[in-house]
């Protein structure tokens, strides 16, 4: 019998405290996760003094405490210093120290980061480390000069904190990005260190450093998303979405595997065009599509069920889409996008417009594994070891390379690149890099898939936010929001010259075949009476809420650990260092 009054069915009812951890503890079982809000404090033996386990004198010189690496073995800062009080250069050391309960912390590693580069302005810091890979981390350095701050940030619900969206707004022309990749001392001596008498292997001993600017509207930065693939980094340089593949590959392995591209990864198919309407649903008669690694496994709650379920429909239908565009890009093969194009502008009389149009062109068949023409794919690999001149001047002669990377070991000594040598069989760094330009991607999508491609004039601005990435698909999926102008459709009556319009396009873009293909084209809404900042405002809104449609909670242990200096920007202090999953924390 169904309760027949208020208080009988509970609406009356007060949460104490110990009710408040049972509600809690439910939610765990729906999630998966365990809030770290439900202990907001924690027995005094759990929490440490900064203070009486760090020596004053390291205080004294600037010491900004950043929190603990995944495994809890290390606490991590960093130090700013100026090198020089005419130019005011900034020099940014990281640091790690070995952590024990109610011992002094263990100074382990110290690190210059952004080797060689001339920082006038103090810098927005984030460390981050990969899902599973322990051995090194990736340290994003961005430009807070004159930075307004209006910061739009997610949290996914993790034990990281990981921010999903960031974006700061400025309102200078460019912001310059500088990223480090270090690697992490181990926990303890591996054999090939103790093998080694030259000091610690490459695997613990590399670094790597490069530098770019970005345009407004200055792209998002989402951890969560760009370093979800271990050992995989998407740049996003508001011309190209840059993926990076960093690795060390052991001794003995005489012809290593490719993280990224791979040729053999073409074949032949005759799928179906993915539907813009919505996600497709898989064949009875079909073999499993390859994204059911992201689907659940049984007994898994609903909500989170239905989440994945979501989520691999968008990129079942990433997978259908690239089946049949692979052959069509294939079919229609053409020479990559110009270095000499007006950035961020096309049009009909723009030498890409011509280009990908069509015109001066002919459609040539091409086997499909072959690398298409639109791939920008390089692989460099080094190794210890003295470098001579003209290892330095050949490195970069493949004008392929998106970003040069400056390679070093621990002390800032090049490493040396090694020649195509099958028979090298010794530890050697892989950098590789595979990058999707975003004017061509425009450019084709508008051609091929838009239903107003007759009214297309030119675009003059995009922004590109990263919706999600798949580790066992391989594909990431991008929004392309655009700023264009158009002609008024055929049955418009009035004056025939082009309007501004905003739009997007949703792309799914592979990382072992290097195609690209289209998810959906969104319709033409003139722009009236806004600024371009409130346009890409409510195109980044637009962007979070679709996110948030497919949001999966992160796993407790695969998930992308963040760390920042963003309190210090803001003109406080973290209050604690904490250790989410061991439950430690140490007090500032």
């Amino acid at each position: 019998m169904a309760p027949s009054s208020k208080s009988e069915r509970g609406g009356n009812r007060k949460w104490g405290p110990k009710d408040h951890v049972i509600r809690q503890l439910d939610r765990v079982k729906i999630t998966g996760q365990l809030s770290p809000r439900l202990f907001r404090k924690l027995p005094p033996r759990l929490c440490v003094s900064l203070r009486n386990i760090v020596d004053e004198e390291f205080l004294k010189k600037g010491h900004i405490f950043l929190g603990f690496t995944k495994c809890g073995r290390f606490v991590l800062s960093y130090t700013s210093d100026v090198l020089d009080d005419d130019f005011s250069f900034y020099s940014y050391h990281l640091y790690w120290w070995q952590f024990q309960v109610h011992s002094k912390l263990r100074l382990v590693r110290q690190v210059r980061l952004f080797q060689d580069e001339e920082i006038y302005s103090d810098l927005f810091l984030t460390v981050c480390e990969w899902p599973s890979d322990t051995s090194k981390v990736i340290v994003f350095g961005f430009n807070t000069a004159d930075v307004v701050a209006h910061t739009v940030c997610l949290s996914l619900p993790s034990t990281s904190g990981n921010g999903m969206l960031m974006n700061m707004m400025s309102d200078e022309n460019h912001r310059d990005i500088y990223v480090s990749t270090v690697s992490a001392p181990p926990t303890s001596p591996c054999s090939d260190c103790r093998e080694s008498s030259a000091g610690p292997c490459l695997l613990h001993s590399f670094m790597l450093h490069t530098k770019y600017q970005v345009v407004y509207p200055f792209p998002t930065f989402q951890p969560a998303f760009q370093l979800k693939k271990d050992h995989v980094v998407l740049l996003n340089t508001s011309y190209s979405l840059v993926a990076c593949a960093i690795s060390v590959h052991p001794a003995g392995n005489i012809k290593p595997s490719q993280i990224l591209f791979s040729k053999h990864s073409h074949h032949h198919t005759s799928r179906s065009p993915a539907s813009p309407s919505g996600p497709s649903s898989p064949s009875s008669d079909s073999p499993p599509p390859p994204e059911n690694a992201c689907l659940s496994p049984p007994g898994t709650p609903p909500a989170v069920a239905r989440a994945r379920e979501f989520v691999a429909g968008i990129f079942r239908r990433a997978r259908e889409a690239s089946g049949l565009e692979s052959q069509e890009k294939a079919d229609d093969a053409r020479a990559g996008p110009s270095r000499e194009i007006s950035p961020r502008s096309s049009g009909p009389d723009s030498p890409a417009w011509h280009r990908v149009s069509g015109e001066g062109s002919s459609r040539a068949n091409s086997n499909l594994s072959e690398e298409p023409s639109y791939v920008n794919y390089t692989r460099l690999r080094y190794i210890l070891g003295e470098v001579t001149e003209s290892d330095q001047e050949s490195e970069y002669e493949d004008d392929k390379i998106s970003l040069p990377f400056l390679v070093t070991d621990l002390n800032g000594r090049h490493l040396k690149p090694m020649k195509e040598k099958p028979s090298f069989q010794g530890q050697h760094l892989s950098v590789e890099q595979l990058t999707l330009d975003f004017e061509y991607v425009i450019n084709e999508v508008i051609r091929h898939d838009a239903s107003w491609s007759r009214q297309f004039c030119s675009f003059s601005d995009y922004d590109i936010v990263i919706l999600e990435m798949c580790p066992e698909t391989h594909q990431v999926i991008i929004n392309i929001g655009l700023l264009l102008l158009a002609f008024p459709a055929p049955h418009e009556e009035g004056q025939l010259r082009p309007k501004t319009h905003h739009t997007s396009l949703k792309v799914a873009w592979d990382l072992h075949t290097g195609i690209f293909s289209t998810l959906s084209v969104g319709d033409l809404i003139e722009v009236k009476g806004q600024t371009s900042g409130s346009v890409w405002s409510s195109y980044r809104k637009s962007c979070v809420d679709t996110v948030m449609k497919w949001l999966v909670p992160e796993s407790s242990v695969r998930y992308v650990n963040r760390m920042t200096n963003e309190a210090l920007h803001k003109g406080c202090s973290l209050k604690v260092l904490a250790d989410s999953v061991r439950y430690t924390w140490i007090v500032l």
